[in-house]
């Protein structure tokens, strides 16, 4: 560059008018986004429906036979499930010809096992968004990023109580502006890519289907 360019550069800047100070920000549309239980649920179903993602609704009671059933219906023989998910036990003592285990080691040491012979991952949610039909999911020890990922059947458990109408309401219900989490995932539906030849196509990177089952726990 040369020292006549730069100067015109900086007497450019130097002659810029200021911007006018910033007004308060306006969230009244974004807080006005809300929705009663049931409309929040049926928007919910709806939008995972759009991305080809599956919401059934189950009690409580219900949760561990709707889940075997599920498994049951992929063919699973061998689930990823954490230690601490309260489902396990349940489902261990119900289903003795299924391998529920847990991501207890180094992804180095079995690499080839999580991606190549594991039939399904089940996971608990952080939070639903009836907004865009999205999952809020933290992942930690027991249950690491790679458990949404790698398995080609993803079944996550979110109860009701749960359920925000957007991110808007979560993060300022929940105060998100103090600590807040580092790794958040937001899943919506199974994998997809428009990668090939700019078409969309579900499945093809991660898991091929999603089942999320939404537990009635008022």
């Amino acid at each position: 560059m040369t020292p006549s360019a730069r100067q015109t550069i900086l007497n450019r800047l130097r002659e810029r008018t200021p911007l006018p100070a910033s007004t308060q920000p306006d969230f009244s549309v974004m807080e006005s986004r809300r929705w009663s239980l049931e409309n929040g649920i049926e928007r919910f179903i709806a939008q995972q429906a759009s991305v080809h993602g599956e919401v059934l609704r189950v009690s409580q009671a219900g949760l561990t036979a709707a889940v075997l059933e599920q498994l049951q219906q992929a063919n699973a023989r061998r689930v990823l499930i954490a230690p601490g998910q309260p489902l396990r036990d349940d489902l261990v003592a119900s289903a003795p010809d299924i391998d529920f285990h847990g991501y207890d080691q180094p992804i180095e040491a079995w690499q080839s096992e999580l991606f190549h012979q594991t039939d399904a991952a089940i996971t608990g949610c952080h939070a639903g968004l009836a907004d865009t039909g999205s999952l809020v999911v933290i992942p930690g020890s027991e249950e690491p990023r790679l458990m949404t990922l790698a398995p080609p059947l993803h079944i996550a458990v979110l109860p009701v109580s749960r359920l925000f109408s957007s991110w808007y309401q979560l993060i300022t219900e929940e105060d998100w502006t103090g600590p807040m989490p580092t790794n958040t995932l937001l899943i919506s539906g199974p994998s997809k890519t428009a990668d090939i030849e700019q078409t969309l196509v579900y499945g093809a990177h991660g898991p091929k289907a999603l089942t999320v089952f939404l537990v009635d726990d008022r």
